[in-house]
């Protein structure tokens, strides 16, 4: 055997007898780890371990660049992040983290293998991972690592390659929330709020059950900030308060780009929903303690209070909701970024800074009213962008900013550097390490890819892949055979493609043939069959759906104030006499701009005009809770009948949801009415008795709703009757029932 040969298996000898010993298994008093605190303990520093750094990675959901003050965005004086912002300032910030398919679920699938996800199985949210297939956790144990994830997992399956695993439940809650662990489901304490709970038990793991004779990689993963956006009650008034600068394109119109960008269903204007999104009804409250439920009702009650006496319309009422989203959003960020200066106090205080590299970042970016949208999905920059903030003292250097174009596929291989184990050559990413050393490599990538593959789904956001290079990115929408092409130097908000503009016809060529190699390179099969299904989701059925003001435009009024014109009593007044307008009112009066009801034998008064789909508003007075008085919608007068068919809503029965159908019975479910009559009793909302009450009702198709002051109280689906007039009834044995402001919208 030649020298240069003996010395080669010689080095490898020495290696594997450097090996660290598989991790040992936990002792039962190891497994059983106690709830931690949020103030950092100190614990003895670790030694020995300079060449194997910690790694402890802060991973966030949904998480726009835009609201990390680091970054200098449009919302970093109004809502600042100290802690994050410490990170870059000892570290660096990368400017250019991309993901490769903008999702929840599939950005964790991606990290955990390093592959793109049509090569590890995961795909979209509903998917469940394969966790026997090879992933870094697994590698790094076998290097001699310890592993852990706490918090969101996300994937559908256990973990697995972790030595301590306690996470979520799906998407897990913000209050008191449950943690599944290998033993079973924890369930939540009350008090508890998501993202403290999350650090703090991730800081009693390093402080009580970890092997501290071991390296150690730790995944702090936050459900903070996705959406509906619960913050800690104890932000609530400072975020309120704010008033928080708008993004030049909150007006978008979409005229320069294609179909996809028209009709998606994630608008602020459309989408949003007053009632969960901006919480205009005290939902969810169910896991929050008495102190938590007083200070949020004291701080919504307020809110929803001026916006029923304010009624926004239009881009109006599109600023509103948007000062409101950003207010919950950014207070969820602000809680984040507090538990992020926890876990800095403790690795601090606890000697584990210096051998520890911290990495921050999210799943993906998130609109946060860029192009009239929230959400994410799209390859548009918001979504597609992710944070990347990094500290490793001694080896990066401080306040560093880097430019390189980088991804959450490099994330698995980033850690195996690390830790100095081998990366595996089906691995897709590259390894960071060298950029955290402030290294030039020789080569790095100049484009990266993306493909976002859920459609019918949420939003609508139609299926597409794509390339973005360091100036110009390239979408296709392969179901729709759509291109969009944008100057991101020119056109930095992505508001025109040029993908049809003879200036850039060399462009596209060079982007669709850098696409074409991303596609080969990444081994990308045929996109799967498009699945059938409806494109928009029905809204989230919950009980209290608030509406405010719709447009002026387009109404008919169906009472001028003064007189009767356009009404008539359906039932004749002796027997065989025809049926005509009111001549000689019975029990219906107008007094100061108001149609009055008084008790009388059959008191029901129709309109002359016919409507099928449309939206009625009026406001309504009775003197008393319980008075039994209606307003019905598509009613007819069938011949030889006395008592009209068609839909009611009684005001007697409201409290509880109910749409009559005359001569039928109640319409909605039964075993809905405690839920409602709970939130009624708990609220106060409603219908409110000796007061000026708005109702709309909404008959369209088969779907019929109505709404009291501003809140569903019904809605149901039945085809018994889709075309009729509207009327006003009263059966009660005494009291005055009085309408004002009829209109109704054709729809």
């Amino acid at each position: 055997m030649n020298k240069p040969a003996f010395l080669c298996l010689l080095l490898i000898f020495l290696n594997a007898c450097q090996t660290p010993k598989p991790p040992a298994k936990s002792t039962e008093k190891e497994k059983q780890a106690t709830p931690g605190v949020s103030k950092a303990p100190v614990s003895t520093p670790i030694k020995g371990q300079k060449d194997r750094p910690n790694i402890v990675f802060i991973f966030s959901d949904d998480h726009s660049y835009e609201a990390v003050s680091a970054y200098g965005g449009r919302l970093s004086k109004v809502a600042s992040t100290p802690n994050l912002d410490r990170i870059a300032k000892e570290g660096i910030r990368f400017d250019n983290c991309f993901v490769t398919n903008a999702l929840c679920g599939p950005s964790r699938a991606v990290i955990q293998t390093g592959k793109h996800s049509h090569l590890n199985g995961f795909m979209e949210n509903e998917h469940r991972f394969d966790g026997n297939q090879q992933t870094f956790p697994k590698l790094l144990q076998k290097g001699g690592y310890q592993t852990a994830v706490i918090g969101k997992w996300h994937l559908g399956t256990d973990p697995q390659g972790y030595d301590f695993w306690n996470v979520l439940p799906g998407q897990g809650t913000y209050y008191a929330p449950d943690f599944r662990t290998p033993k079973g489901l924890v369930a939540g304490t009350p008090g508890e709020y998501v993202t403290e709970s999350v650090v703090s038990k991730s800081i009693d793991w390093l402080e009580k059950d970890r092997d501290k004779d071991k390296p150690f990689m730790l995944m702090v993963q936050h459900k903070a900030p996705h959406r509906f956006w619960l913050p800690p009650v104890h932000l609530l008034d400072e975020y309120v308060a704010k008033d928080y600068p708008e993004p030049k394109n909150l007006f978008d119109d979409y005229k320069g780009r294609g179909t996809p960008a028209h009709t998606q269903d994630m608008t602020l204007r459309v989408t949003m929903d007053l009632a969960l999104d901006n919480k205009m009804v005290p939902f969810r409250q169910d896991r929050m303690n008495a102190a938590q439920k007083k200070k949020w009702n004291e701080v919504y009650d307020k809110i929803r209070a001026d916006v029923l006496n304010k009624r926004p319309q239009g881009d109006d009422l599109v600023r509103w909701k948007y000062q409101r989203y950003m207010a919950d959003y950014l207070a969820c960020i602000k809680s984040l970024d507090e538990s992020v200066g926890t876990m800095l106090e403790y690795l601090e205080k606890s000697g584990l800074d210096e051998n520890t590299v911290v990495i921050y970042a999210s799943d993906q970016g998130f609109f946060l009213g860029e192009h009239g949208w929230f959400d994410k999905r799209f390859m548009y920059e918001e979504s597609l962008k992710t944070p990347l903030l990094v500290r490793w003292p001694g080896v990066s250097k401080p306040g560093t900013v880097n430019k390189k174009m980088v991804s959450n596929l490099d994330f698995a291989q980033t850690f195996l550097d690390l830790a100095g184990i081998e990366q595996p050559s089906d691995m897709q990413g590259k390894s960071l390490k060298p950029l955290f050393e402030g290294k030039e490599p020789g080569e790095w990538r100049e484009s990266v890819y993306y493909h976002y593959y859920c459609f019918p789904e949420y939003h609508a956001v139609r299926r597409h892949d794509g390339v973005r290079n360091s100036r110009y990115k390239l979408m296709h929408f392969y179901d729709l055979n759509e291109w969009e092409l944008f100057d991101l130097e020119k056109d930095p908000m992505e508001m025109k493609s040029v993908h049809g503009d003879p200036e850039y016809t060399e462009v596209l060529s060079h982007m669709k043939g850098e696409l074409a190699k991303l596609r080969e390179e990444y081994e990308v099969p045929p996109a799967p069959k498009l699945r059938k299904g409806e494109t928009l989701f029905p809204p989230w059925r919950e009980f209290g759906t608030f509406e405010i003001g719709l447009s002026d435009k387009g109404w008919t009024s169906l009472f001028d104030g003064k007189s009767l014109d356009g009404w008539r009593q359906p039932f004749a007044s002796n027997p065989g006499k025809p049926l005509s307008q009111i001549a000689e009112p019975v029990g219906i009066d107008v007094v100061d701009g108001e149609i009055r009801l008084s008790p009388a034998p059959q008191v029901f008064y129709l309109h002359t005009l016919e409507f099928s789909d449309f939206v009625l508003e009026l406001e309504a007075f009775t003197p008393g809770k319980d008075f039994d008085s209606g307003i019905g919608f598509r009613c007819v007068l069938p011949k030889g009948k006395q008592l009209p068919a068609g839909y009611q809503s009684e005001i007697s029965d409201i409290r509880s949801g109910g749409i009559y159908d005359i001569g039928v019975g109640w319409m909605n479910p039964t075993d809905e009415e405690a839920k409602i009559n709970d939130f009624v009793d708990r609220t106060d909302t409603f219908y409110k008795a000796g007061a000026w009450n708005q109702i709309r009702v909404m008959c369209k198709g088969e779907r019929i709703r109505t709404w009291v002051n501003g809140q569903l109280c019904s809605d149901v689906k039945d085809s018994k009757h889709n075309v009729g007039t509207i009327g006003l009834q009263h059966h009660s044995e005494e009291g005055v029932y009085r309408f004002r402001n009829l209109r109704i919208l054709e729809i």
